[in-house]
């Protein structure tokens, strides 16, 4: 057996090589989405529309961005980045933005570092006509011209293939050597230089976001998988006090989380943002089995004085719960694998087959290791023992709650209906919602920085409208140029969310404006068809190239751009709603339109939450509410059972109801998650408490025997899942540390169920039968026929 575990690492862990990071926004989604479809077919007109976006300001400057000092300086960074960050597609500054003037003979283009006198004189000139142009304004500069910008644009997106997101072909496939992780050190590098000291700079956008997120799951996913085991470690030490206690539990956790890892690179898939719970749910659930059966262990090995004797006895009463328990659990994550979320439902799988590989290891490495040493305990074990035993505490105290759950029934049974009642009444008031800078902690400075970029310059996120005319040169018609107008006003009117809004109509504006001197009378859609094509001709022939970003080379499809500030996406969804209700009014005349761009992903990833809560539950409670009668051979008692492992799950949605937490993307598999693992206790106990009975003929009896027994079990395995998810809180990550939070909650309060709610009900329905005199019956494992 230790050999073929050693295969089974070494394999396991040549696989894991093969996996790459990859928290992109694009990874939710399936390959044939219709919604990841049309915003594929964006991203081949218009290009990757992943950036960096830099916000800077000069605080001891006189004038302050404009600065010459710190223009030059601005001018040298812009440099800088063309010339060595990789995986860039251009770079806009305020030194090389497209300014449209008007000449004697038309139009030209000028750029402030190319074209103006370096001198304070021509920065404060250029100062002025930067804030007269709203393209500008609010994107490279605010209106105050306190703070400038530089908007980076990338080739490449994360989702691309890997061999074009190497920087070194041959360099490997290391997060410093990929794309984003390449792209934002060297912007970060660059940053740190001597030469920009006093110029305070503000770094977000999706890059600094995906690489970042990146960078914090490779790294706590080695360090709170450490911690989460330390922790469990000592929880074993004193409750089992044996080396193998607590050696043998955590190797084998660690085994599957390297398996499971493998698992992953072997089917090609990536460690995405689900991936950082997986870990530490892997070592806290796998570890409760273990439990169980050590504990077993240690009674019959003291008990019968054999240590071959005391694991066969063990594994006979132990293996088969351990079995199903195990089985529900890998239920409860299969059953998510109906979410259309692929993030979501990639974790399904690979998260029940680690439950899968702790449970196989937990049945032959752990009895293998308990295999050695001495063949009957030594008589200082025993009298350490039976010291032990008569000096526990917890045996004393399941006792008493034993007896307590007898006098008891009905009031426990009372109380907890009146707990469910205002728990459902919660769950009533829960909101499916999501905010993705809320995934990050205080302690990120990303965070700090996108929060100030948006609140000063804004448009963190965006919306994209597609309008497509149909026929080669349709954009140039003025009344196509109007209905994207309209729609670009409707949607200001949400100055709130909607923070700046582009399209091809500002360039048209602003050229027509400049065509006529500068008359601001004229930053207007030309009405003449003719007028339009010589303003874009004259814009082309200039050398101007921003247009591209905005409509196709044939000019047969626009987009508009809204820049939305960071707010819950049930705002963008308001927003949207109310933009169709306007085009529903009034519908776009000759074109077609649709939405995209990455504020659509997240919102169809807010329908798909739903229907994944809602599926995901029932999937589980069904299968797993099928199992659990299958295993009591029971209708009855299979229900019954149900019942205490819905509870804990109605009390943490209720609570998030009442506490107005969201139910997000990360918190989504929470109770379908909690329910494949709240059950497991309760089958340890109801059996336990099944075998009991045929052994007492007498429910209060066999209630006092199961508690006292497998209830030390209980108690101790909902300790270590307990203090193993709260283990979460330590990350960077909030989404992380409220979804450790909200699972110990679920379990704690699943323990509560099971040592009081299980039962009252029990006591209350009698599934087991009905009572009778002590019963003769051979010793049969549940689910196994007598």
């Amino acid at each position: 057996v230790l050999l073929l575990c050693g295969v089974a690492i070494a394999g396991s862990l040549w696989l894991a090589g093969r996996t790459r990071i990859d928290n992109s926004y694009e990874a939710f989604f399936a390959p044939d989405d219709p919604s990841y479809q049309d915003y594929l077919a964006y991203r081949e007109d218009f290009g990757s529309d992943e950036v960096s976006y830099l916000m800077y300001e000069a605080p001891d400057a006189e004038e302050g961005v404009f600065d010459l000092e710190v223009m030059t300086r601005i001018a040298q960074l812009t440099e800088a980045i063309e010339d060595e960050v990789p995986f860039l597609f251009e770079v806009t500054s305020l030194t090389n933005a497209e300014l449209v003037t008007p000449t004697p003979d038309g139009l030209a283009i000028r750029k402030l570092w190319r074209d103006f006198p370096h001198t304070q004189a021509a920065m404060l000139e250029a100062r002025a006509i930067f804030l007269s142009k709203p393209l500008y304004v609010g994107g490279l500069v605010t209106p105050d011209a306190r703070y400038g910008a530089i908007s980076i644009d990338m080739d490449r997106t994360s989702t691309d293939a890997i061999e074009v997101l190497r920087v070194d072909p041959e360099g490997g496939d290391g997060l410093s050597n990929l794309y984003p992780q390449a792209t934002f050190d060297k912007l970060e590098a660059i940053l740190a230089r001597p030469e920009y000291q006093g110029i305070r700079f503000f770094h977000s956008g999706d890059v600094p976001m995906n690489a970042v997120y990146n960078r914090i799951i490779e790294a706590e996913n080695g360090w709170l998988q450490w911690v989460s085991s330390a922790v469990i470690g000592v929880l074993l030490l004193i409750f089992l006090r044996s080396f193998v206690g607590v050696f043998a539990p955590l190797a084998i956790v660690q085994i599957a989380v390297i398996a499971t890892v493998g698992f992953i690179g072997a089917l090609g898939w990536k460690l995405d943002m689900m991936f950082g719970q997986v870990p530490n749910l892997i070592v806290t659930v796998g570890v409760a089995e273990a439990v169980h059966i050590l504990i077993e262990f240690r009674n019959y090995f003291h008990q019968l004085r054999d240590r071959r004797a005391a694991l066969v006895k063990t594994l006979y009463l132990v293996g088969a719960p351990c079995l199903l328990t195990s089985m529900t659990t890998a239920v409860g994550f299969l059953a998510l694998q109906v979410s259309p979320v692929l993030t979501l439902s990639h974790m399904a799988v690979y998260s029940a087959f680690g439950v899968v590989v702790a449970f196989a290891f937990t049945m032959t490495l752990l009895p293998a290791l308990l295999s050695f040493g001495p063949t009957t305990p030594t008589p200082r074990e025993l009298a350490r023992a039976a010291r032990a035993k008569e000096s526990a505490g917890l045996e004393r105290a399941l006792t008493a709650l034993a007896a307590w759950n007898v006098r008891h029934r009905r009031a426990i049974l009372g109380a907890f209906t009146v707990i469910s009642a205002v728990a459902a009444m919660g769950v009533a008031r829960l909101e499916v919602d999501t905010n993705w800078l809320d995934d990050f902690s205080e302690r990120v400075p990303l965070k700090g920085a996108t929060r100030t970029i948006d609140d000063v310059m804004g448009g963190m996120s965006n919306l994209v409208y597609l309008f497509d005319s149909g026929v080669e040169d349709g954009i140039r018609d003025p009344a196509f140029l109007r209905e994207i107008e309209r729609l670009q006003r409707s949607a200001e009117q949400s100055p709130d969310l909607v923070r700046k809004a582009y399209s091809i109509v500002d360039i048209v504006k602003d050229l027509n404006q400049a065509f006529h001197e500068g008359d601001p009378a004229y930053y207007v859609i030309p009405d003449d068809r003719e007028l339009v094509s010589q303003l874009l001709l004259l814009y082309e022939s200039s050398g101007g190239d921003e247009v591209q970003e905005w409509a196709t080379s044939d000019y047969s499809r626009a987009n508009l751009e809204l820049r939305l500030s960071i707010e819950p996406i049930s705002h963008t969804a308001k927003l949207v709603d109310g933009l169709e209700e306007a085009i529903a009014e009034r519908p776009i005349e000759g074109a077609t339109i649709s939405l995209t761009g990455i504020g659509a992903l997240w919102l169809d990833l807010l329908d798909y939450m739903v229907q994944s809560q809602i599926q995901s539950f029932l999937y589980a409670f069904v299968l797993i509410g099928l199992m659990m009668c299958f295993i009591f051979r029971s209708l009855k008692t299979g229900l019954i059972s149900m019942v205490p492992n819905v509870w804990p799950v109605l009390l943490t949605l209720g609570a998030m109801g009442w506490l107005e937490i969201p139910l997000d993307y990360n918190k989504i598999m929470i109770a379908t998650v909690a329910l494949g693992i709240a059950v497991d206790d309760t089958i340890h106990f109801v059996s336990r408490y099944h075998h009991e009975f045929q052994q007492r003929g007498s429910y209060s009896e066999a209630l006092t025997a199961a508690m006292t027994d497998v209830g030390r079990a209980v108690f101790v395995t909902s300790l270590i899942l307990v203090c193993g998810f709260l283990v979460n809180t330590l990350s960077v990550l909030d989404a992380l540390a409220k979804s450790g939070i909200l699972l110990a909650t679920t379990i704690a309060t699943a323990l509560v169920a099971d040592l009081f709610f299980t039962p009252a009900l029990v006591l209350t329905l009698k599934p087991f039968g009905p009572e009778t005199a002590k019963a003769a019956v051979e010793e049969v494992p549940i689910g196994r026929a007598a």
